[in-house]
C-alpha cells in the first residue's frame, strides 16, 4: 500500500470515527422498523401542482451526482474501534509485509490493532500504565516488534501523562517490563 493510500485510509478512518461519535443513530432505519412489525406513516399523496416541482427537484439532484438523503438512509453508524477512545488518531504503523495489518495510536485511548484492513479492531494496550499515546512504530525487519511511545505532545485537558516507551515482541499481545 503506498503512502498516499495509507494517508487516504487514515483520513477516511478519522472522518468515520468522528462522524460516528458526533452523529449516533438513535433509531433504526424505516426498513428495520417494518421488519420489526412497526407501522410507518405512509407518505401523503402530492397534489398535481406539487408533482412538477418534485420532478424538478429530482432532476437537480441527478445533476449533483444522484445522491440525496435517501441514498444513505439504509446506512447505520457503528463503533469500529478508536471512535470511543477520544477520536484523535496520533499515529499509524503499517506492517510492510502485510498491509491489512496495522496499529493506530489514539491520543487518549491506547493502541488499537487491525488484521483485516480496518474491518475490526482490537485494543492491545489496555493493561499498560498510560493510555495517552504519542507514537507507534514497527520494526521494519520484524513487524511483530511494536514500539509505543506514551504521552501525547499536544497537551490538552483530556490527555494524561506518558510513562515511557514500551516494546512488544509478539505483535502487541504482551508488553514486558524493560529495565
Amino acid at each position: 500500500m503506498n503512502s498516499y493510500r495509507r494517508l487516504t485510509v487514515a483520513l477516511a478512518l478519522t472522518l468515520l470515527v468522528a462522524s460516528a461519535a458526533l452523529f449516533p443513530q438513535t433509531s433504526p432505519p424505516e426498513s428495520k422498523k417494518e421488519e420489526a412489525g412497526h407501522k410507518t406513516k405512509k407518505p401523503e399523496k402530492k397534489s398535481e401542482a406539487a408533482k412538477p416541482a418534485a420532478e424538478e427537484e429530482k432532476k437537480e439532484e441527478e445533476k449533483k451526482g444522484g445522491m440525496s438523503a435517501d441514498t444513505f438512509s439504509g446506512l447505520q453508524f457503528r463503533l469500529i474501534g478508536p471512535a470511543v477512545a477520544s477520536g484523535r488518531v496520533i499515529a499509524f504503523a503499517v506492517n510492510p509485509k502485510n498491509h491489512a495489518e496495522y496499529y493506530v495510536g489514539v491520543a487518549s485511548g491506547g493502541v488499537w490493532k487491525t488484521v483485516n484492513d480496518g474491518t475490526t479492531w482490537t485494543p492491545v494496550f489496555d493493561g499498560e500504565g498510560s493510555y495517552s499515546i504519542g507514537w507507534v512504530a514497527l520494526d521494519p525487519n520484524d513487524p511483530s516488534v511494536v514500539w509505543v511511545g506514551t504521552g501525547e505532545s499536544n497537551s490538552q485537558r483530556s490527555v494524561a501523562y506518558g510513562d515511557g516507551v514500551y516494546r512488544s515482541d509478539d505483535g502487541g499481545k504482551s508488553w514486558p517490563t524493560r529495565d
